[in-house]
């Protein structure tokens, strides 16, 4: 079974071979690293490194003695002094610390789709919104690859009375949504034919779905930031006033 010192030393932060030759040095007091090196068996030069760091860590010191440099560990009550320092100097530093992290005020929150029910749950959540929903790219695959759920989300939608913007490549299967667009609550502006779209995004309250309809399986990502959020509005807001009715 290993030794409760053993484990402790290895929470405390002590690679195995500073563990070992710190409770060599506890064990016979003043040593040479030749003589370390042989009680360990490890290398002199790998030795010296691992005094180098254990110096370093405040465990372990030295006296020269007739030209020969004599290690030896310091108290361990040290352990515990030192990390009543560490605890110390964290302390002090933590209002500042969470001042640093409330800089940014809302940590990006992304959530992966996959899949037609994947897609559905994007659109369902798209709808938990009362304000207006903006979106622009590929409608077409919508409308193809979404037979049954994108009617559905569009009938929801409409029933819950939420205005919605969209910016697409103009194709002939738009024409019923432009027909029905006053009613359903839509507005449509067009794109000149160059622009290809190959996503489909919407922004809505502080996120912005994106999904990808090309071929199967299906996928979009959800991501929570007001930033991005905030980006993606300024791009619609600058496509809506480049493209035509």
């Amino acid at each position: 079974m290993e030794n409760k010192y053993v484990s402790a030393l290895r929470e405390y932060g002590l690679s195995e071979n500073e563990i070992q030759v710190y409770v060599i040095l506890l064990k016979a007091g003043e040593s040479s690293v030749q003589t370390i090196a042989k009680n360990a068996e490890i290398p002199r030069t790998t030795t010296y490194h691992i005094l180098t760091s254990l110096q370093q860590k405040g465990l372990v010191g030295y006296a020269i003695k007739e030209h020969i440099k004599y290690f030896q560990a310091t108290r361990p009550e040290i352990l515990r002094d030192i990390l009543n320092d560490k605890k110390k100097h964290i302390e002090e530093a933590l209002p500042e610390l969470k001042s640093i992290a409330l800089t940014l005020k809302q940590k990006p929150e992304v959530e992966i789709f996959e899949g037609v029910k994947g897609i559905k749950s994007i659109l369902m959540d798209v709808l938990e919104v009362k304000k207006e929903i903006l979106h622009y790219g590929d409608i077409i695959s919508l409308t193809r690859n979404l037979e049954y759920i994108f009617p559905q989300y569009i009938s929801e939608r409409v029933r819950r009375k939420i205005p919605i913007r969209i910016i697409a490549k103009r194709e002939k299967e738009h024409d019923e949504l432009i027909k029905n667009a006053s009613k359903e609550y839509r507005q449509f502006k067009f794109l000149p034919g160059n622009f290809i779209f190959k996503t489909s995004v919407f922004i809505y309250k502080d996120k912005v779905a994106i999904l990808n309809l090309q071929e199967e399986p299906y996928y979009g990502i959800i991501i929570t930031n007001k930033d991005y959020n905030n980006t993606e509005k300024q791009v619609f807001e600058l496509l809506w006033k480049l493209a035509k009715k």
